[in-house]
């Protein structure tokens, strides 16, 4: 016993990672392993084929996340995760699958799959882990926080005040408490807080957001949940807060506890990392924002909204041809074409190293492709430097798909029955 206490107060390494992989194909695995040595520095990945395996190596050693795959012949995800929750070992696990359905995808993350990423992806590996241990650290402090809660109310007071995170505790419609950081993230006093509510305090652009979780939350078990929302402060600019809101019963009576982090400074950050360098124009990851707010809209007003995806053909050729920058170029002219073409609320996108999309509201499908038709042409005008061919196709929301992954979907269908388009 003292022997592992001495073990666990040695400081980790810089950039240490420690990764148990459940995975019975040894090829799949040395491919996880290159993609995670290529990307984090410091990785140490165990590689395991059978649950005693890995029961023995959980009890041995310890690790900050478990990558599995689906089906390993007798076990499946489900009994490692069942493991796991056997130890009391609460440890991000990530599916690592050849392939799995919507509905199995749904069924897992259900289950305490922290997220989950296909073989064939497996550049997106990084990012779901670096998102996975996010998301624990904020679950610990969360933890820590509701712990504090549970003892005396003048001890919580003192420590809640200490903490960096922002606490709201609220009962019918207004605010019981709030601590310090809660006033120095907003800009009210506590005074003032105590005569608002939280709702009260929310950016009107995360309003829908916000009003869906809580349907959420009220039509159903009254579980915890997290989201990111923009608050506005009482004499600042926006900020982004990242928070978790659960329930729990005072003197007799529901009430609400919302943990907050100011995720502002990460949120600008990301937002750098969303255009493209090329073109300038935002990436998949800014239209996968875009296409949520749009869907949350659609829900409330009824409306629906086309996706318009365009291809332009012989970038390849040329590439070989004239160079990269000649590339460049062409690339940089089809999206400028494409924006100078949509109106100020459309979104335009490079979602491919070809490929842009087109998020149209208030648009069907024929409009999307009448617009389509008119880019086209103009990248194929004659008296262009460089005339490029492109080919498009669209599809709605909700008609064709509730996301953004499954509209795109609809695109490829499209484009494989109609190829002459």
């Amino acid at each position: 016993m003292a022997k592992d206490d001495d073990r666990q107060e040695i400081p980790p390494k810089p950039n240490s990672l420690r990764i148990l992989h459940m995975e019975d194909n040894p090829d799949d695995a040395e491919l996880c392993r290159r993609v995670l040595n290529k990307h984090h520095s410091g990785v140490h990945l165990d590689v395991v084929a059978t649950l005693p395996e890995f029961a023995d190596r959980l009890h041995s050693e310890t690790y900050e996340l478990v990558l599995t795959d689906f089906n390993l012949g007798k076990w499946t995800a489900a009994d490692t995760l069942n493991l796991l929750r056997e130890e009391r070992r609460d440890i991000p696990v990530i599916l690592v699958t050849g392939t799995l359905g919507e509905e199995k995808a749904v069924e897992c993350i259900k289950g305490g799959i922290a997220d989950f990423v296909l073989k064939d992806r497996l550049e997106r590996l990084p990012v779901a882990i670096s998102q996975a241990l996010e998301a624990k650290k904020l679950r610990d402090e969360n933890r820590r926080g509701e712990d504090i809660l549970r003892e005396s109310e003048a001890k919580f007071r003192a420590l809640a005040d200490a903490i960096p995170a922002a606490i709201f505790i609220e009962e019918r419609g207004k605010f019981l408490y709030v601590n310090r950081s809660a006033e120095e993230i907003t800009g009210y006093d506590r005074e003032e807080l105590m005569a608002l509510n939280f709702s009260r305090l929310v950016h009107r652009d995360s309003r829908d957001a916000f009003l869906e979780h809580q349907a959420k939350r009220d039509n159903s078990v009254p579980l915890p949940y997290r989201v990111e929302i923009m608050i506005q402060p009482k004499a600042s600019e926006p900020r982004w807060l990242d928070i978790t809101v659960g329930t729990f019963t005072h003197n007799g009576d529901p009430a609400t506890l919302t943990t907050a982090f100011d995720v502002t400074e990460r949120k600008r950050a990301n937002r750098e990392i969303q255009y493209d360098p090329i073109t300038g124009l935002p990436n998949l990851t800014h239209l996968v924002s875009v296409f949520d707010a749009e869907a949350l809209r659609t829900k409330r007003t009824g409306r629906t909204f086309s996706l318009l995806v365009l291809t332009i053909g012989g970038i390849g050729q040329l590439t070989e041809k004239h160079g990269q920058l000649a590339a460049r170029q062409a690339l940089t002219r089809a999206g400028r074409t494409a924006r100078l073409h949509c109106r100020t609320l459309d979104t335009v996108a490079r979602i491919g190293a070809q490929q842009f999309a087109l998020l149209l509201p208030e648009t069907d499908t024929d409009g999307a492709l009448i617009l389509g038709g008119r880019i086209a042409a103009r990248l194929a005008s004659p008296g262009q430097d460089l005339q490029l061919s492109c080919g498009f196709t669209a599809a709605a929301h909700p008609k064709d798909g509730e996301t953004l992954e499954q509209v795109l979907n609809a695109v490829n269908l499209q484009m494989h029955a109609a190829p002459h388009r």
